[in-house]
């Protein structure tokens, strides 16, 4: 996070890329508030409406146990993928809502949504 505040107060405009590694970092530290701070940033740049970006957004809210802000986020998004609904599904798990965490995967199921064979085991490892 400091390389990244520092890359912006030298004037760096950072790109879609680099946010998602950053988005990742704050998912992986469990750091909700810089996490928070990346998207305020995030928003102003546009990105935030990018499928991969807000996949990111969604996996990081979820890892630091905010489901309600990884929901605002995936509402948002003009559609999801696997990793999106994957994310908000352990997330729940992560929660202690094991019920809704099956809800979702069914209704990902009913929405057509292709797992491949890592997500699908890791799912049903998590939620049943």
């Amino acid at each position: 996070m400091q390389f990244f505040q520092q890359m912006r107060q030298q004037g760096v405009s950072p790109n879609k890329f680099t946010f998602i590694q950053v988005i990742k970092a704050c998912a992986a530290l469990r750091t909700l508030e810089d996490g928070r701070l990346v998207h305020k940033q995030l928003i102003q740049t546009g990105y935030e409406s990018d499928l991969f970006v807000g996949s990111s957004l969604v996996d990081m809210y979820a890892k630091c146990g905010s489901i309600e802000d990884a929901w605002r986020v995936f509402n948002k998004m003009p559609s999801q993928n696997v990793v999106t609904w994957s994310s908000m599904i352990l997330g729940h798990v992560k929660c202690g809502q094991g019920q809704k965490a099956r809800g979702l995967f069914e209704q990902m199921q009913q929405e057509g949504v292709e797992l491949d064979s890592v997500t699908f085991l890791g799912v049903l490892k998590e939620i049943f």
